[in-house]
């Protein structure tokens, strides 16, 4: 597998190693496939499109004769005395016209209508996730928004670990924001570590050390919402309290700031091209920096969630296609 790390882009996507990743001798059978199978595959597109085309046309055609044959001839089925009121063959086609394009317009939007709502993803295709958000000495408004964000992503089962850099009294009120957003449900779970996996704190035995590095790994692994408070270290700490206490837990792990606020398509979007590229390790996202007021609102979620339902419709059909 090639592994791709993108320095200070935050998301990121990491993907755990794979037993059944490419060597690298099998990356010319991914990049350049049999040039008969792929042209075997599109003949029968190229000519249903062309059969499309011309039906349509045709139909167009035999419209647009009946319109003027009947306006030409002028022929009516009932009339007034005076011609005041008739409806006759032209009116006719007109009104059959107007029937049939409000049948196909009503099947469209009710297409669209179940289009848009949100799909699962296939079971054979559900990957476990952890979304890891590293925080220190955050701006609380900036961090109720990245938690919302978070809990509003369209992916099932989604585990999110929050670790602070720091354990202090004036660190405390990042604690409170994670009960606040997410730590009303018994599915959150959080520690105040005195230590860090580097450095152990004032007080701390060889035995408490060890006690509260598997008291992280519990929580972190047993919650569905968690928070760690640890000893500064430092952001390269976090991430490391955060991928130690998952270890293999999970099949993919995804990063962020605090002060992130996520698109609610991103992980699925992002799960997309790791699930369809094998020799793809890492992705990075469109990361733009939040300003204040930033808000996800409920139409930018509807809309993502539409998003990441064709992420995975399309995913879906190219696995068949390939199988």
């Amino acid at each position: 597998m090639v592994m791709v790390f993108i320095s200070g882009s935050f998301p990121l996507f990491w993907a755990q190693p794979r037993e059944n990743a490419l060597t690298p001798i099998d990356w010319r059978c991914c990049l350049l496939p049999d040039p008969t199978s792929a042209f075997s595959l599109q003949m029968p597109v190229q000519l249903t499109i062309a059969l499309r085309v011309v039906g349509t046309s045709l139909f167009a055609l035999a419209v647009l004769g009946g319109i003027l044959a009947a306006y030409v001839t002028g022929y009516q089925f009932i009339h007034t005395e005076k011609h005041y009121l008739s409806f006759g063959l032209y009116g006719a086609i007109l009104g059959l016209h107007l029937l049939i394009q409000s049948l196909f317009a009503f099947l469209e939007h009710r297409r669209m209508r179940r289009a848009s709502r949100p799909l699962k993803p296939p079971s054979s295709l559900q990957r476990s996730v952890a979304l890891c958000i590293a925080a220190y000495q955050e701006d609380p408004d900036y961090l109720r928004k990245c938690l919302r964000s978070a809990q509003r992503i369209a992916f099932p089962d989604l585990k999110v670990v929050m670790v602070v850099d720091g354990n202090r009294q004036e660190d405390a009120y990042m604690l409170d924001i994670f009960h606040e957003v997410l730590g009303g449900t018994e599915q959150a779970g959080f520690f105040v570590w005195r230590s860090n996996f580097h450095e152990a704190g004032e007080g701390e035995t060889e035995a408490s050390l060890q006690a509260g590095m598997d008291r992280v790994r519990d929580v972190v692994r047993a919650s569905t919402f968690s928070c760690i408070m640890q000893k500064w270290g430092g952001k390269r700490e976090v991430m490391y309290t955060a991928f130690k206490a998952l270890g293999n837990s999970v099949d993919y792990i995804q990063v962020c700031d605090s002060d992130t606020v996520l698109d609610p398509a991103c992980t699925i979007e992002m799960l997309r091209v790791l699930e369809e590229d094998p020799q793809v390790g890492g992705v990075g996202g469109d990361v733009q920096p939040p300003g204040k007021g930033m808000a996800v609102e409920d139409a930018q979620v509807q809309g993502a969630q539409v998003r990441a339902a064709e992420a995975w419709s399309v995913h879906q059909h190219n696995i068949s296609r390939e199988q």
